[in-house]
């Protein structure tokens, strides 16, 4: 958040006990001044972390990582090198990448939430994720249509609401491939022409269309997305240690009698929705993501400044 020149004052720095969030809060409340803005700026922050820590997701992070990404790997089949098929046969797709975060790292999350109005952590959609990256654009609609019908990925428990489709508008999609099907019909075209003409379609009066919902995002940034998610089942462990407690004391008389009036509400497992957010992008789209105009770099660094400026302020 700091950079390397810039220090926060020593009298912030020094520790009392008990006495630290009084004098914090005591600062904060005082007319404008030096120590006063330092204080708000160290509270901003305090309140994300005491969200983050206290997020009850985070207790069956594990379970949900393991269901989600056990639905998706069956259906990516290796080929070479890094190279893979979602999907086997002739109706594979070709995957360049296969990408997953497994967990996003924690600092991120932070800034993530420090550079927003809403710093709400059960908005955190993308803590895991998966990201394709396939040949050509057509083959991310391609892959999309193969993640629904093959059960990897459930429509249904799709996020109202998340979805963006920076890739091809939908409308434009549908009217060039009615219009190739039907030059395809008339003969206009042959089979072996077919490739080269939905190429031509990929390439033109693309470039300048752009959808931007994130303010952090680039105008360059090119991607099928959206937040799903998935039905988790995770043992509840206070479930095994109250059947061993149970059977411990319901021998003792005078507890057993206790024991039937006491009203159970613990099950041996836990059902709750994860989110989990899926990126499909063609090849160029994703050089151009960690090489070009798009690249994740800069997409950090825009961030990072809305968070400074906003925990910060007028302070630096």
């Amino acid at each position: 958040m700091l950079d390397a020149s810039e220090r926060i004052p020593e009298e912030m720095l020094v520790r009392s006990a008990q006495t630290d969030i009084l004098r914090i809060l005591t600062e904060a409340s005082k007319a404008q001044g030096l120590t006063s803005r330092w204080a708000c700026a160290i509270l901003r922050i305090m309140h994300i972390l005491s969200h983050l820590e206290n997020d009850a997701r985070l207790d069956h992070f594990h379970h949900a990582r393991e269901q989600i990404f056990s639905r998706l790997d069956p259906h990516v089949i290796q080929v070479a090198g890094r190279r893979s098929h979602f999907g086997v046969g002739p109706a594979g797709i070709p995957l360049v990448r296969y990408l997953k975060k497994e967990r996003k790292d924690r600092n991120s999350i932070l800034i993530k939430l420090l550079s927003k109005p809403q710093s709400i952590v059960e908005e955190v959609y993308d803590s895991l994720g998966v990201r394709f990256v396939t040949e050509t654009r057509l083959d991310c609609y391609r892959l999309l249509q193969a993640l629904f019908s093959s059960g990897a990925v459930c429509a249904s428990n799709i996020q109202p609401g998340r979805s963006l489709n920076s890739l091809i508008p939908i409308d434009i999609f549908q009217q060039s491939i009615e219009s190739i099907q039907q030059e395809l019909d008339r003969g206009d075209i042959s089979p072996r022409q077919l490739p080269k003409r939905l190429k031509r379609f990929e390439e033109e009066g693309l470039v300048s269309w752009s959808v931007i919902r994130n303010p952090s995002s680039s105008r360059y940034y090119r991607a099928l997305q959206f937040t799903c998610r998935q039905l988790v089942v995770a043992p509840d462990p206070t479930f095994k240690f109250w059947t061993e407690l149970r059977e411990t004391l319901v021998k003792t008389k005078s507890t057993a009698a206790l024991l039937r009036k006491m009203p159970i509400t613990l099950r041996e497992r836990r059902c709750f929705y994860y989110p989990f957010e899926v990126q499909i992008m063609d090849k160029a789209s994703y050089v151009e993501s960690i090489g070009g105009r798009s690249r994740h770099r800069e997409y950090k660094a825009r961030q990072r400044l809305m968070a400074r400026n906003r925990v910060l302020r007028d302070l630096v």
